[in-house]
C-alpha cells in the first residue's frame, strides 16, 4: 500500500495512543503461565501481538476477548506443545521471549519467523545453550533448540538486546534450581528489564536485584492476576514530534503520567529542543516553541531513533545521537534506512560507528517516493516528516505500520493531515 502524504494546516487534537506493546507482550506470557484465569485489560492488537498469542496458543493456553478485556487461561506446567513450528512472524520479542520458555519446559521446540526476523542474531542465546549442552541450531528459516535448560549462574552482556535477559527471567523461576543473572556494564535498556520485573511481580515471581545481578528462585509458580496496560510511549512520540515541528498544539491521550517505560524520555527529549509538555486531564500536552539542536543517548530506548532523527532536521544546529549501533539490527537497518530516506527529502544524516549526526533546520522536499522498507516505525517516521514538506509525498509500504499501530494514519488523519492511499 501507497500513503499520500499532502502537507496541510493541522489544528489541535487529542490522539488516544495504543497501549504498549513491550506491556502487552510481557502480560499475556505471564498469563500463559499462570495457574488459574488472568484478566488484560486493553491489550494492545497488533501482528506481534497476535504472534505472541498464536504461540502461546501451542504451549496450551487458551484466550478470550469480551469488549477491550482478554481472559486467558493459563497452564502452569501442564502444557500441551506437541513440538510443532512456532510462527513468531516479524516480532523479535516474540522470539526472544519465548525461547528460553519453552527450554525450560520442552526438550525440543522450533521456531520460525518473517522479514527480517530470523537474520536477527541470536548470539546470547545460542552461547548460552550451548555452554549447558543444550542444541541451538538454525536451518534455513527454522530454530531448532533441543534440550531442557538448567538453572544456576548465566552471564550475559549488558550492551545486548533486552529481550534475552527479559526472556531469562520468565524462564528461570519454572526451573527446579535457583539461577543468578550476572549482567555485565554497560547494562542498556535497563528500563525494559524493569518492565519484565514489573510483570512478574504481578504474577506472584519474585526476582532480587542487587546492583547488575538478577537473583531468581527455583521452583516457582506464575499466579493469576488481573491488570490494564497502559498506553505506549513509544507511540505517543510521532505525535509529540509532529506537534514541535509542525507547531501545533497537541495531546496524547491514554498514557501515564509517571510512566515506567524507557521511552517516556522522548518528552525531555522534546524539552531539550524546545517543545515542553505539561499534564492535563489525563494527558500530555504539548507546547511547541523554537526548534534548536540537542543531543540524545538511545542506549535506553532505541525504538525511539527514527522519529527523534525526523525531529532533528527540522531543529536548528547539528544534533547528535550516541549508542544507536542497535538501530542496525532492527525490523530493518534503522540508520541506513533513515539516511537513504532523508536524503530523498533533501536532509542531511551522517553515521559514524554508533554515532548518528544530523544537521538542521532542513527545508523538506515533497515530491518524492519514499520507501517505508517493511518497518513500522520508518514508516510512520516519515510520515510525521512528510507533513513539513513543501509537496505531496508518497510511502511505499505503507502497510508495515500494522505492526504495532494499525490505526496510524487515522490518528495522523485527525490532526488535519491530509492522506489518500493507493493499492
Amino acid at each position: 500500500m501507497k500513503a499520500v502524504i499532502t502537507p496541510s494546516h493541522l489544528h489541535s487534537a487529542d490522539i488516544s495512543i495504543p497501549s504498549s506493546k513491550s506491556l502487552s507482550h510481557r502480560a499475556l506470557i505471564c498469563a500463559a503461565l499462570a495457574e488459574g484465569e488472568s484478566v488484560i485489560a486493553d491489550l494492545v492488537e497488533n501482528k506481534d501481538t497476535e504472534a505472541t498469542i498464536r504461540c502461546l496458543r501451542q504451549l496450551g493456553a487458551s484466550f478470550e476477548r469480551n469488549g477491550n478485556v482478554l481472559h486467558v487461561k493459563g497452564t502452569s506446567r501442564k502444557t500441551i506443545y506437541d513440538g510443532s513450528v512456532l510462527d513468531c512472524n516479524e516480532s523479535g520479542s516474540t522470539l526472544r521471549f519465548l525461547i528460553p520458555v519453552f527450554a525450560a519446559l520442552h526438550e525440543h521446540a522450533r521456531f520460525t519467523g518473517h522479514g527480517r526476523l530470523m537474520e536477527r542474531p541470536q548470539d546470547v542465546y545460542a552461547d548460552l545453550f550451548h555452554r549447558q549442552g543444550l542444541s541451538f541450531e538454525k536451518m534455513d528459516s527454522v530454530l531448532k533448540v533441543q534440550g531442557l535448560l538448567k538453572g544456576g549462574e548465566y552471564s550475559i552482556r549488558g550492551d545486548v538486546s533486552s529481550q534475552f535477559i527479559s526472556g531469562l527471567l520468565f524462564a528461570l523461576p519454572l526451573l527446579q534450581e535457583d539461577s543468578v543473572l550476572h549482567v555485565s556494564e554497560p547494562f542498556e535498556s535497563r528500563s525494559y528489564v524493569g518492565l519484565t520485573m514489573d510483570a512478574l511481580e504481578k504474577a506472584g515471581i519474585v526476582v532480587k536485584m542487587n546492583g547488575n545481578d538478577l537473583f531468581i528462585p527455583g521452583n516457582q509458580t506464575y499466579r493469576p492476576f488481573e491488570t490494564r496496560i497502559a498506553g505506549d510511549e513509544s507511540q505517543a512520540a510521532f505525535f509529540g514530534v509532529l506537534s514541535a515541528m509542525t507547531g501545533t498544539s497537541l495531546k496524547v491521550c491514554n498514557v501515564a503520567e509517571h510512566s515506567h517505560q524507557g521511552d517516556r524520555v522522548y518528552r525531555d527529549v522534546l524539552k531539550q529542543a524546545g517543545c515542553a509538555s505539561v499534564w492535563e486531564d489525563n494527558g500530555w500536552k504539548f507546547l511547541p516553541g523554537k526548534l534548536k539542536a540537542f543531543t540524545a543517548d538511545l542506549a535506553d530506548c532505541p525504538d525511539l531513533g527514527p522519529v527523534l532523527f525526523a525531529l532533528a532536521t527540522q531543529c536548528e544546529g547539528t544534533s547528535v545521537f550516541t549508542h544507536c549501533e542497535r538501530l542496525r539490527i532492527k525490523e530493518s537497518d534503522r540508520i541506513a534506512c533513515m539516511q537513504e530516506e532523508l536524503a530523498k527529502l533533501g536532509c542531511a544524516m551522517e553515521s559514524t560507528g554508533d554515532t548518528v549526526t544530523i544537521q538542521g533546520k532542513t527545508a523538506v522536499r515533497g515530491g518524492v517516493m519514499l520507501n517505508g522498507h517493511n518497518d513500522h516505525r520508518i514508516v510512520m517516521a516519515l510520515s510525521v516528516l512528510a507533513c513539513t514538506a513543501d509537496s505531496p509525498v508518497m510511502i511505499e509500504g505503507a502497510e508495515a505500520v500494522n505492526k504495532s499501530y494499525p490505526d496510524f494514519f487515522r490518528d495522523l488523519a485527525g490532526t488535519g493531515v491530509l492522506i489518500a492511499y493507493d493499492q
